[in-house]
């Protein structure tokens, strides 16, 4: 019988290459974690984590990640660990052949800090999920006072993002409060004067309208003149002068 010498040596090929895989993959697997690489994003100046308390969150008193061997680290794990955190938006882990375990983490963004008035105080994140607050980090984001429940989020988120993009709004409204359902007021930085915003809908138009009361009136009488400034009615602002002004 011929011996068909290239198979021969092809099959003897494959076998020392799968033995020489599976020695590296067994070196590898022992091989002892050298560091942690950690990488967050800080966009927006967000800094509820750092790379200490990542760290803090990986080495618990259930895993000591940090003591592992390569093989012995599982990235879904850490992943699923991270993201758990109320802080975290999205987490991405991985090994590399140095023995060297990689974070790339995205925090999640505040956007209002809200008290509910039942001593509740917490964070609305950009995607409406809640953020508790944070002993190292206090974001600068608009204040929402009353009693908030989670049908209001996204009309607030949706307000928020009008008055971001409008440089008058952004420098003038800083806080609201919600006061009956379906109702908020706007506080404002100059002026001794309340904005009754009612729901939180047509809002560019709310807007609209009152920035024309500010060129046409309020501009003129004074930013002390008027007590309330109501937007809640279609097409038309109902304002009320101070009573030492109407006697």
């Amino acid at each position: 019988m011929k011996i068909n010498w290239k198979f021969v040596k092809f099959v003897l090929g494959m076998s020392v290459l799968i033995f020489l895989l599976s020695f590296s993959a067994h070196r590898y697997s022992s091989k002892p974690l050298e560091d942690i690489i950690i990488h967050i994003d800080y966009g927006e100046g967000k800094y509820f984590l750092n790379d200490s308390l990542v760290k803090r969150i990986i080495d618990n008193r259930e895993m000591k990640v940090s003591q592992f061997t390569m093989g012995q680290i599982r990235v879904d794990q850490i992943e699923n660990l991270l993201n758990d955190n109320p802080f975290v938006a999205h987490t991405e882990v991985y090994k590399d052949i140095n023995g060297k375990l990689k974070i790339d983490l995205k925090q999640k963004t505040p956007i209002a800090r809200i008290n509910d008035g039942f001593n509740n105080e917490y964070y609305l994140a950009e995607d409406l999920s809640t953020i508790p607050l944070s002993s190292v980090y206090s974001a600068q984001v608009l204040l929402v006072g009353g009693n908030v429940d989670e049908n209001d989020y996204e009309g607030i988120k949706n307000m928020i993002e009008i008055i971001k993009a409008d440089k008058l709004l952004k420098n003038h409204v800083i806080a609201m409060r919600k006061e009956a359902p379906n109702s908020f007021n706007l506080l404002i930085n100059k002026g001794d004067y309340i904005i009754e915003f009612g729901e939180l809908e047509r809002i560019e138009e709310k807007f609209e309208n009152l920035k024309l009361f500010y060129e046409q009136y309020l501009g003129k009488v004074g930013l002390d003149y008027y007590e309330k400034i109501n937007l809640k009615f279609n097409n038309q602002i109902v304002a009320t002068k101070r009573e030492s002004d109407e006697k």
